[in-house]
């Protein structure tokens, strides 16, 4: 399924957007406690994910639920899940999770748990590299995720984009964590159950994560 650049589409409940990244540093409406932990940042290159990543989020958010983003803050949890402010207080009701990549940043926002993670198709190959850490018995196998750099790219997006309802990463609770069935339809096992949406972008996989039980109805 495609996912259209710089449009917010509803994906399994949540609402998602993918825009290029942009050389450098980008301008984003900032709020004081922001500003604070971008100065707090020496790497060039991290500032430039991290306000890639508040872009993307804040476009999302104002597009989808109408939120100023001058009034709007994302900040860090202790886990390093963003946490969403309103003007300086916290709206704990809506979950935002973010992915950025070399080409892109993507962000999803729902009213419950959801894990996005996009991974450019060069980036894929690393995965062949990894694999016994990463797969399960017979797993790549079964779902063909030698296939191209396209479907490893596929199985990252999606393996991490699980992970991330657990707030953990590929090494821990670790990627076998979540087994990938099949890429058409995109369906993992794990637990707890969840749904996974695959799209793609230009040269990029985006995968969405939700609980089974738990995506938003009524949109």
């Amino acid at each position: 399924m495609p996912l259209e650049p710089c449009v917010v589409q509803e994906i399994l409940g949540a609402w998602v957007l993918a825009e290029p990244r942009e050389p450098g540093e980008v301008e984003v409406p900032l709020g004081e406690a922001e500003r604070a932990l971008l100065a707090e940042m020496p790497w060039p290159l991290r500032r430039a994910e991290w306000l890639a990543g508040r872009r993307v989020a804040k476009r999302l958010l104002q597009r989808a639920l109408n939120l100023d983003p001058l009034r709007t803050q994302v900040l860090p949890l202790e886990s390093g899940a963003p946490r969403i402010s309103f003007d300086g207080v916290p709206r704990p009701e809506l979950v935002l999770n973010l992915s950025h990549t070399k080409g892109w940043a993507v962000a999803a926002v729902a009213t419950s748990r959801v894990g996005i993670d996009v991974c450019d198709d060069v980036d894929g190959e690393r995965i062949a590299r990894i694999a016994r850490r990463v797969f399960s018995e017979g797993e790549a196998e079964a779902c063909g995720a030698f296939r191209s750099r396209e479907t490893q790219a596929a199985v990252w997006a999606m393996k991490e984009a699980g992970l991330k309802l657990f707030i953990g990463g590929v090494f821990d609770p670790g990627a076998r964590a979540i087994r990938v069935e099949s890429l058409s339809p995109p369906r993992v096992v794990a637990n707890p159950m969840m749904q996974v949406a695959l799209l793609r972008l230009p040269d990029a996989a985006v995968a969405v994560s939700r609980d089974e039980v738990a995506s938003d109805s009524g949109r």
